[in-house]
Parts: C-alpha cells; sequence; structure tokens
C-alpha cells in the first residue's frame, strides 16, 4: 500500500517522499474511535471502517481514513485492524481455520458491542462500511454466521467479487505445508511454525505464494460456503445496504501494451457467452483501455454489486446504489479517471495535499460525509437539501451517480451487466 501510494503521489506531480509510512509491527491488533461525545446516553450511530489492501497490506489509520470530519457529522467512527498476508490467511493441515484476518474483523465488531456504548455510541445501530478488500471483507462476514447481530447496515464500497471469485481452502493446503518446510527445514508443525520470526515467514510467504497470495478461503468455519452461493440461496445476513463502485476500477492497472487480443482473451477467461453483444457494447468506446476497464469493472465490481442490491431489496431491506465518476483536475486526473479508491476521500473528506482539489471536490464530499451518515442513522441516505437518491429495484437500475454533479439516473453500466447475465 506504501507503494501504491507513492506511485499516485508521482502520478499526480506530488513528492512521493512526502508520504507518511508507519511502523509495521506483529503487534497489530488495534482500534481508532472518533468521537465528540462520550456519553453513555447519546446513542450515536456507529460507522466501523475496513481497510482494504488486497487482504495483503493498508492500515487502519491511511491519511484518507482519518475519522474526525464523519464524527462531526453525529457519529462514532470505529477504523479497525486485522491481520493481513500470511499472518492473517493461512492455510495448513493442523489448524481447523484460515482466516484469522477475518476472525480479528469479527474480535473487533464483538468489542464495538460490547464497549461502543462508552463512547457515545449506539451498539443497537452499527453500520461496516470498507473499500476494496475491506468491502470484500463485508461480502464475506455478510455470509459468515459467526458475525450474525454484529452490524445492522452495510457500506460496501468498489467491490463485489468475492461473490464471484472465491477460494477454497484445500487448495492452498499444500503451499501451507511448503511454508513451513522452507521456513523450518523439516516439517516440524504448527507450534514450531508460531515460533518463527515474522521476517522470516513474510520471506517465505514471498516465494511460496509468487503468483497468488492466500485471501480469505472456505474453511468451513468462518466462512461455510463461498458467499456466492449463499447470495443465490438467499442466506447472507440481511441488512440495509448502500453499494457502488467507480467508473475507471481497473484503468489505472491495464498493460499500456493491451491490444484487442487482450480483450478478447479476457471476455473468454470471464466465459463471457454474449460474446457479440458484449464486444458491441465495449466498442460503443473507441479507446481499447477504456472497453477493457469497462469488461473488468461490470465483472468485477458492478455487476455482482447489484446482484447484492438485488438480493437486499427482494429481503425486504433499503437497497441504494451509488456510481462515481468524479475525475480530479488536470492532465493526471484524466489519464487516470474515477480509479480504484477514488471514492475514499470523498467519504472521509480527507483530500491529500498532493491530489488536485477544488472547491467542487469538497463540496461533494460534504455531500457524501452527509449520505453516508444518513445511511448508517437510518438506513436511508437521503436527507433534507440533498438530491434525491433513488432506492434500487430490480428492473430500473435507478442510482445515485456522483461526478460533476450529484443526479439520480440509470446505472451507466446497467446493460453491459444485462448483457454478461443474460448469456450466463
Amino acid at each position: 500500500m506504501v507503494d501504491w501510494y507513492k506511485d499516485l503521489v508521482t502520478d499526480f506531480g506530488g513528492d512521493a517522499n512526502s508520504f507518511p509510512v508507519p511502523d509495521f509491527s506483529e503487534d497489530c491488533l488495534y482500534l481508532n474511535i472518533w468521537t465528540l461525545q462520550a456519553s453513555k446516553d447519546a446513542n450515536l450511530p456507529v460507522m466501523v471502517w475496513i481497510h482494504g489492501g488486497a487482504h495483503r497490506g493498508g492500515w487502519s489509520y491511511e491519511p484518507n481514513y482519518i475519522g474526525d470530519m464523519l464524527a462531526r457529522q453525529g457519529v462514532v467512527v470505529v477504523s479497525i485492524a486485522y491481520r493481513l498476508d500470511v499472518f492473517g490467511f493461512f492455510s495448513h493441515p493442523e489448524l481447523e481455520v484460515s482466516n484469522f484476518g477475518l476472525l480479528d474483523q469479527i474480535a473487533a465488531l464483538q468489542w464495538v458491542q460490547q464497549n461502543v456504548t462508552a463512547f457515545g455510541g449506539d451498539k443497537n445501530n452499527v453500520t461496516v462500511f470498507g473499500e476494496s478488500a475491506g468491502a470484500a471483507s463485508i461480502g464475506f462476514l455478510l455470509a459468515s454466521a459467526l458475525a450474525k447481530g454484529l452490524f445492522h447496515r452495510a457500506t460496501h464500497q468498489s467491490a463485489g467479487y468475492e461473490f464471484v471469485n472465491f477460494d477454497n481452502r484445500n487448495d492452498f493446503m499444500e503451499q501451507g505445508v511448503a511454508l513451513e518446510r522452507q521456513v523450518l527445514r523439516t516439517k516440524s508443525g504448527i507450534d514450531a511454525l508460531r515460533k518463527a520470526p515474522a521476517s522470516q515467514l513474510i520471506g517465505a510467504a514471498d516465494n511460496i505464494y509468487s503468483e497468488y497470495r492466500p485471501g480469505v478461503v472456505m474453511d468451513g468455519k468462518t466462512v461455510a460456503e463461498a458467499p456466492g452461493r449463499s447470495l443465490d440461496k438467499g442466506q447472507l445476513q440481511s441488512v440495509d445496504l448502500l453499494i457502488g463502485s467507480n467508473a475507471d476500477e481497473w484503468l489505472m492497472y491495464l498493460d499500456p501494451d493491451a491490444d484487442e487480443a487482450d480483450l478478447l482473451e479476457l471476455l473468454e477467461e470471464y466465459e463471457v457467452a454474449n460474446q457479440e453483444a458484449v464486444m458491441a457494447e465495449l466498442r460503443r468506446d473507441a479507446n481499447i483501455f477504456r472497453q477493457m476497464d469497462r469488461l473488468i469493472t461490470a465483472e468485477e465490481f458492478v455487476c455482482p454489486s447489484l446482484r447484492l442490491a438485488e438480493a437486499a431489496h427482494s429481503n425486504h431491506k433499503n437497497a441504494f446504489v451509488y456510481y462515481f465518476d468524479r475525475v480530479r483536475p488536470g492532465a493526471k486526473g484524466a489519464t487516470v479517471g474515477a480509479y480504484h479508491g477514488a471514492e475514499i476521500p470523498y467519504v472521509f473528506n480527507k483530500h491529500d495535499k498532493w491530489l488536485p482539489t477544488a472547491d467542487l471536490d469538497r463540496d461533494i464530499g460534504q455531500q457524501m460525509m452527509r449520505y453516508w451518515v444518513s445511511f448508517a442513522r437510518t438506513g436511508n441516505p437521503n436527507a433534507e437539501g440533498l438530491p434525491q437518491w433513488p432506492s434500487y429495484a430490480e428492473g430500473d437500475a435507478g442510482v445515485l451517480q456522483i461526478g460533476d454533479t450529484i443526479r439520480s439516473a440509470r446505472h451507466p453500466e446497467a446493460t453491459l451487466c444485462e448483457l454478461i447475465d443474460s448469456g450466463n
């Protein structure tokens, strides 16, 4: 995540060395709280932030996650830490569970239930919110019996892929044993592995998991089955939902030498059956990079998110969908577009000095904070003086489009998702 931030700072013309790098440690289980009211009878809504970082990196107090501006809106903001990479997600035959990072999140939510009243929070009105792997974590929590009743609403930003892609625990057992042998030079068991230095473990993990890092797996304990199957069977925890994604989630990660052959390969990889119709829709954009980004964004973020919103609506819960397409001013902003993570500074209204920020950006941030807080307070993001945010229902695809203007609209990628889903 440090490298990600520094690359972004450089892209926007800033000094990469100005980015504040935290100390890293195995002593990593803590949480942060922002509140204006510590009275036990304040009963303020509670918003619990789960950070992203591909379950490999990130931390709970990144510059865009500081919660004082949100707390001033009349909520208690909690940001939590959890174990990452091989420390948080590791499968081994001697272990009953694999998802230690997810267990950390559950423990933090239990802590909130037991303690947040002392900070003025209402333990019966807890909203989890997160982005990328943080939002994917929320998807797994919705599917986990261990998390039932620990939160009442969910704000899910730029994920959805957890309902499409999933890993089985057995697939990582062999790598777990290989890591043990590399670290210990023999098969000595999990107790001996626990005594190994953290630096040695992460070094071995870089070697053993060089192509595909471990993440949340179906271990039968923390997550019994793939969340997508739970979604299809109507067995997810039923909560009010605010969900959405950005216009250009994957644009900044695309190979600069990509061509149409790569796009066709993507269609095969995603097993898109309705390829001709999907290609015709994508070719409304002449730019091959925009075509590829639209396909990846739809498959990994938009379409599964819309399915989750439909499920919430079908379960008689509130469902509100956003589409974020605000691009930062200047030439570099136009290059990266509404990138993965671009909405976060607006949610917390924390804009880095190196980000080109106009008065309009601060105004958008103020409005987004009010939407997010209103949802946490009542399950409905609408509030006096804000543009109307339509509830989401299957068929109408009504969303709030957040960009240079904020307005209700039909989801710009609804047609693409309909084409993708119709062939599968």
